[in-house]
């Protein structure tokens, strides 16, 4: 199993490079990913073998442990490549990571057994309720939007604990839940979407499934504990995913731009007096949308520094933290839904034609937008917490 370093820049290297030798893999599979409605086995092989679903485990448990900005750049480039692997790596590394860093000895030693290391999927929305008994939980519910599912051994999926509020200041308790994919019921929904068909989104359910307490963990969303791990692990949950979601969006949003800028030198319409390069309107495009790239994706990473280094430092993101870094995040996923519908209408016959990367991004990218819960509110908080007006950070 591929070993990576524990020194930063030579982890950062590392990563890159082996993204940058299975590229060619992750770009050829992303029109047979859509075709199959799930991530194509060769990009899955691919990306397992070059570690890179272990992006955000811990160090500890054989996995890169990467550090926001490394994290950040290998989402965004893999996504360059084929955005249904970044969105699929990103979510593979959460839910993977996420087990690493919080099960409890036992649970890590029922998943990752032998040393080997799973490949994982995880629902964040408590749709799961759970029942306290002897042992464990009684567990029902059914998950959307689990991304990466049919290529997972585990299921990561959160619920809620009846009867808790009294315990947890009058909130239900909420827990994450461990379940081999093989005791979840599969639903094959996910082929009559707009986009991110190719990754295999399904629905799973169980009902009535008794779940030993090991397999299941607390994932605070303001002061985590982690039993494993390094500061990185210290983020709130939505601070520690909402970097991804930016991530992999301003990486296939640069690849969109660039499929554009070679279409525009390279070829010429049947009715158009001038290719693209010769248009002043196209210059001016192309411009605004590498520079809106570039600032949104350059926010992003002083942030998401700023808070790591605060975190080395002994602090904790407050709520002002967290919303300030969803609502940057979401603002680079729609800057780049912007610069990908530029070029897919610039691009003309050439984009519209299936399957076209231009056509998929598209789809994929606005998709992202919509998966990209809450919004909205992520850009309230933002300003309510600018205008000193009390916010829920979680909402």
């Amino acid at each position: 199993m591929l070993q990576f370093p524990t020194e930063l820049e030579s982890k950062r290297a590392m990563l890159l490079e082996q993204i940058a030798r299975i590229a060619p893999t992750l770009q050829a599979s992303g029109a047979k990913s859509e075709e199959l409605a799930t991530l194509a086995p060769e990009a899955v092989t691919a990306l397992r073998e070059a570690g890179l679903f272990r992006l955000k485990l811990p160090t500890v448990t054989g996995g890169a442990e990467a550090d926001p900005i490394s994290e950040m750049l290998a989402l965004e480039e893999i996504a360059y490549h084929d955005f249904t692997s970044g969105w699929c790596t990103m979510v593979g590394a959460t839910a993977v990571g996420s087990l690493g860093a919080f099960l409890p000895q036992a649970g890590l030693d029922r998943v990752f057994a032998g040393g080997a290391i799973p490949t994982a999927s995880i629902s964040f929305f408590p749709a799961g309720r759970a029942v306290r008994q002897d042992g464990g939980y009684r567990l029902s519910g059914r998950w959307r939007f689990n991304s990466g599912i049919r290529h997972a051994e585990w299921v990561v999926a959160g619920a809620v604990v009846e009867g808790t509020e009294d315990e947890n200041g009058g909130r239900p308790l909420v827990i994450f839940t461990a379940l081999p994919a093989t005791d979840v019921t599969l639903y094959d929904n996910w082929r009559d979407v707009v986009g991110l068909k190719g990754t295999g989104s399904c629905d799973c359910s169980v009902e009535g499934y008794d779940l030993p307490e090991h397999l299941s963990f607390v994932w605070d969303l303001l002061k985590p504990k982690p039993r494993r791990g390094g500061p990185s692990y210290l983020f709130p949950p939505f601070s520690f995913v909402a970097k991804e979601h930016g991530s992999v969006a301003i990486g296939a949003a640069r690849r969109a731009l660039d499929e554009l800028v070679e279409i525009a030198t390279s070829t010429r319409g049947t009715f158009r007096s001038s290719k693209l390069d010769e248009r002043q309107v196209v210059h001016r495009q192309i411009a605004e949308a590498d520079l809106k790239l570039r600032a949104a994706r350059a926010l992003m990473h002083s942030r998401y520094q700023q808070l790591y280094d605060k975190v080395l430092a002994g602090g904790l993101p407050d709520g002002a933290d967290i919303a300030d870094v969803r609502a940057i995040c979401v603002h680079a996923t729609d800057v780049a839904i912007g610069v990908a519908t530029m070029a897919y209408h610039f691009a003309g016959n050439t984009g519209l034609r299936h399957p076209h990367i231009l056509g998929r991004t598209l789809r994929d990218l606005n998709t992202a937008g919509l998966h990209q819960v809450m919004s909205d509110t992520a850009y309230e908080n933002h300003g309510k917490f600018r205008l000193g007006i009390p916010a829920d950070p979680l909402a």
